[in-house]
């Protein structure tokens, strides 16, 4: 059978149809940044004991070049349909990953290695097909949209974390691609650490969503000034043991007090693997206390500010405008469908 024909059968055979309700009723994507951990998983005492008198030792150097990794997801459509009584729910969805370097020694900063993909995945182990959406009349271009492993989960909710994986799966292609071999480069990721991430690779969290410290510890948190952090503490998560600390980013000028914010603002979480050992993680701590607030973003820019780094708003603003205009994507994916017909 010719390979069309097989699409076309495919999708006239399941009767998969757009969501009615759209995109913009469906429960936002919220992968939780943190798993929840009780207090015997993380030991806090691993730098220093005494958090009351702790200050934040400076850097002994710092390193010339930096590379931030972040992508980007989006819902282009949600589908349901099936075949006979069994209901699948899928998504057709764009992801799109990349790195900005930053030379620090003259400065220069570029972005590298953007990569968009468009993918198609559904729930209830439904499998997904190579999908060509043509574009407008007279027009070559064609969306290409990707199958993706289905999940077993089949629930609207899946249609987020298809997309989502698939999105954190490319992050780990680039990241190994764009890992330093040197001492002087330094790679951030936006985002916690994943189970394999290479030893000198620095995860940014910038949403906290569970504490990972008992009140003793924690009210320091509230005493930082910006550039300064809290001691180290290990994250004893099986499979993902890692390094951690809390670091108050921004200045002085735009600090939360000045802006009006609650005393938390500009706490952002970073973690490395506990595979290195604790006197570099020390040092690559020190080093943030100086990276993290001078690429922080500024509030007149960025509404995430100071928790976003201005490279990453950068890069993330890149990244839509390469993913195509949603509205144009949704009308073209809305005649596709329309154009199978409605065969029962």
């Amino acid at each position: 059978m010719p390979r069309d024909n097989y699409v076309s059968n495919f999708w006239r055979s399941h009767n998969f149809r757009l969501e009615p309700w759209g995109n913009d009723y469906e429960p936002p994507i919220q992968i939780s940044e943190e798993l929840f951990l009780c207090e015997s998983d993380v030991n806090p005492t691993v730098e220093t004991e005494n958090w009351d008198c702790f200050q934040s030792p400076q850097a002994r150097s710092l390193p010339n070049r930096l590379i931030f990794i972040d992508g980007r997801r989006r819902l282009d459509a949600a589908l349901v349909g099936g075949n006979g009584n069994t209901i699948f729910y899928g998504i057709f969805g764009t992801i799109a990953v990349g790195a900005v370097v930053l030379d620090r020694s003259v400065p220069q900063a570029s972005c590298s290695q953007i990569s968009i993909r468009r993918v198609l995945g559904f729930g209830g182990e439904q499998e997904a097909v190579l999908t060509r959406i043509p574009c407008f009349l007279g027009s070559k271009a064609e969306l290409v949209y990707e199958p993706v492993k289905p999940s077993q989960d089949n629930t609207p909710e899946v249609r987020g974390l298809i997309v989502q994986n698939a999105m954190l799966a490319a992050e780990e292609q680039l990241v190994t691609k764009q890992m330093a071999k040197d001492l002087d480069t330094l790679v951030i990721r936006d985002g916690r650490l994943s189970y394999n991430s290479p030893d000198f690779l620095l995860g940014y969290v910038k949403t906290m969503h569970k504490n990972y410290l008992s009140e003793k510890y924690a009210a320091l948190l509230w005493e930082l000034a910006p550039g300064e952090r809290s001691p180290i503490f290990l994250i004893a998560e099986k499979n993902r043991p890692r390094y951690s600390w809390y670091l108050k980013s921004g200045t002085s000028q735009v600090s939360s007090e000045i802006l009006g914010n609650q005393g938390l603002h500009g706490i952002v979480r970073l973690e490395l693997s506990s595979e290195i050992s604790l006197e570099t993680a020390k040092e690559i701590a020190n080093q943030t206390c100086y990276l993290i607030p001078h690429y922080a973003s500024h509030p007149s820019q960025d509404p995430r500010a100071s928790q976003n780094l201005a490279p990453v708003s950068a890069l993330e603003r890149e990244l839509g405008r390469r993913m195509g205009n949603a509205i144009l994507i949704k009308r073209r994916l809305q005649s596709f469908l329309a154009s199978l017909g409605d065969h029962k």
